[in-house]
């Protein structure tokens, strides 16, 4: 009785501390949930070039053996400060500084020490966790060598490499994590296909075909929703492909591009050890497409701009469907399209303007009046993938245009 009414007594005296405090006290912003740490923009390096079309430097890294903790696919395990079980954790914040088994890459920072290695790994914030785990959790695994997978949280694409060779890429959607739940960020770095989940449901949401690759992170397709008549409806997180909008997995277009890749396709394909990289954005600029990039609409009442001239959402009736250039997107009618979930096409410069704020950098100006399409040095992979073309033999180009003409 009497650990009961102090129980209650404490619990009345922070409640009446709570309501004496500002609203907010005890929470913290996304900046605080990161203070301290290094991110996973550090874990391939400060040299390292984000140039999705080195094709050879791609798949060598897609290749790579990488060490793993050999505990179970949805077992986590927590570093210690020090050699042994003695040592507090490293961070005990919720879902945070953990590292998930079996296909999360980890470095290994040192030597043997009394059974125990130093080593870094990323939690579910995108934070490098250093600290020690038994020296018998790390095994090396050797990934599949028929494909391998990059996804890039700058441009939200997800790049297939077949044999060696850049194969396709499609719209995605990564982690979008706010102040109260720090842990939906996708974690950058170096993964391995480790189950086929199937189908589950996400607070309603119908994820289909999930493929998980890091503990509670998967890639599966674009959410649905059952309506009263038992039909899918898409639109509402297929509008959001190409941008961030995830709790952490990363969301795939269900509609097939021109090289039938979309996530029925990595269903059907994608086997368990095939490594799949993640490449963070922060830091990275995207710059703008260049002005003369051609964009598509319907002029016949038409309500969205397309990057395709035959996109598959439009009738065919309709196409091939009327182009106008980038550089009049925000004028006239044209200003009131909106993009194409289908084709996902180019944004806008505005919505350009606020990922680049996002990754801390401050939207390019050039003269006052208009920003610049890009930025000298800028690897190929902070270009727009509208830039990005095949030869008829294959050969991954680029097409830059200097800017202003």
């Amino acid at each position: 009785m009497t650990r009961v009414l102090r129980t209650t007594a404490m619990v009345t005296v922070f409640v009446l501390i709570a309501l004496l405090l500002p609203v907010g006290a005890f929470a913290k912003t996304l900046e605080e949930w990161m203070a301290g740490y290094d991110t996973g923009a550090i874990w391939f390096g400060e040299d390292f070039h984000y140039d999705i079309t080195d094709e050879e430097a791609c798949w060598e890294l897609l290749m790579k053996p990488i060490t793993v903790l050999d505990v179970g696919q949805r077992e986590v395990v927590s570093p210690r400060t020090g050699p042994g079980n003695d040592y507090p954790k490293v961070n005990t914040d919720k879902l945070g500084g953990t590292i998930n088994g079996s296909s999360a890459a980890v470095h290994v920072l040192g030597d043997d020490e009394d059974g125990w290695t130093k080593i870094e790994g990323l939690d579910y914030y995108n934070r490098v966790i250093r600290g020690y785990v038994r020296t018998n959790l790390l095994k090396t695994v050797t990934p599949r060598e028929d494909y391998g997978i990059i996804i890039d949280k700058l441009t939200q694409q997800l790049y297939v490499f077949k044999e060696g060779k850049l194969w396709s890429s499609c719209a995605v959607s990564t982690g979008l994590p706010n102040d109260s739940q720090p842990y939906n960020e996708t974690a950058a770095g170096e993964y391995l296909m480790c189950s086929r989940m199937g189908d589950f449901d996400s607070e309603g949401m119908i994820c289909a075909m999930a493929l998980r690759f890091n503990g509670g992170d998967a890639i599966h397709q674009v959410p649905y929703t059952f309506l009263a008549d038992g039909t899918k409806r898409f639109s509402t997180w297929e509008s959001k492909l190409g941008q961030r909008a995830s709790h952490g997995c990363v969301r795939v277009a269900r509609i097939a591009n021109e090289d039938g890749l979309n996530m029925e396709w990595l269903w059907e394909n994608i086997k368990v050890n095939t490594k799949v990289v993640v490449w963070d954005d922060y830091g990275r600029r995207q710059p703008y497409p260049e002005d003369s990039l051609e964009l598509y609409y319907n002029p016949n009442r038409g309500s969205y701009y397309h990057g395709d001239a035959y996109c598959k959402s439009v009738k065919s009736r309709y196409t091939p469907l009327t182009g106008f250039p980038y550089s009049e997107l925000d004028t006239g009618d044209y200003a009131d399209l909106k993009r194409c979930t289908t084709c996902a096409p180019v944004l806008r410069k505005a919505e350009i303007d606020e990922l680049n704020r996002m990754r801390g950098l401050e939207p390019l100006v050039d003269d006052g009046v208009t920003a610049p399409t890009g930025e000298e040095g800028a690897p190929p992979s902070s270009l727009d993938t509208s830039l990005v073309h095949k030869s008829d033999e294959g050969d991954v180009i680029i097409v830059i245009t200097p800017a202003g003409e």
